[in-house]
């Protein structure tokens, strides 16, 4: 799968609740893996999960990738947004 084709993807989180859109990635280019989504958090999202927002800037939050569960129409995380919460 390309890098573009999962660009704006929708994240949600294990029990169907969004997150927010694909921002962004960080590869580990001594290895070629990809170490992290960046997830640009939803105004609602960032609100339950208790994560304050930025004057002016979006909420963007580092997400390992061994907590993606899958990869297709929308990207699907392993962790509920009770789960995340705690993890934030």
């Amino acid at each position: 799968m390309e890098l573009s084709s999962v660009d704006k993807k929708r994240v949600i989180s294990k029990d169907g609740r969004e997150l927010g859109v694909l921002y962004g990635s960080t590869i580990d280019t001594s290895k070629w893996t990809v170490l992290h989504i960046l997830v640009n958090v939803s105004k609602d999202a960032a609100k339950e999960l208790h994560i304050k927002k930025k004057l002016f800037k979006p909420i963007i939050i580092n997400v390992s990738t061994d907590l993606v569960a899958v990869v297709g129409d929308v990207i699907q995380l392993r962790l509920t947004m009770k789960e995340l919460d705690e993890l934030f």
